[in-house]
């Protein structure tokens, strides 16, 4: 139960920072035509990530409750991108063709979903 609740804590944490995140990409980057906050975001998540990462694997053997805290909880809820590109990063030291894979599903899976998603609720609002 513990962990369940620094996860919820962390995903309020992350929340917060991404919202601030936005804010501050608007400010910077006013009339700019691209998602600049997401792309902050991701960004900014996965050099986190990749520095949890290496910092858990490297050098500190932190409790399990912590690890959650700080992947799932806060980066998790800041960009679920970082996410994803942790798990590619355990993945690279397995075979290729396995990363290769599970970056092709999870990109065409994921427009896939989005399209479909898109397209369903345009026709059942007869928007089609």
């Amino acid at each position: 139960m513990t962990e369940v609740l620094l996860v919820g804590l962390g995903g309020a944490i992350g929340a917060v920072l991404r919202y601030l995140t936005g804010l501050a990409a608007l400010k910077l980057f006013s009339g700019s035509s691209v998602y600049t906050g997401t792309l902050f975001a991701n960004v900014i998540g996965c050099f986190l990530a990749g520095v949890l990462l290496s910092f858990f694997s490297l050098s500190v053997n932190a409790p399990e409750s912590i690890v959650l805290f700080l992947t799932v909880g806060i980066l998790g809820s800041y960009t679920t991108f970082s996410t994803f590109a942790l798990e590619n990063g355990k993945l690279l030291s397995g075979p290729v063709s396995k990363l290769l894979l599970y970056l092709f599903w999870q990109i065409a899976g994921a427009f896939g979903a989005l399209v479909t998603g898109y397209e369903l609720t345009r026709l059942m609002l007869g928007a089609a």
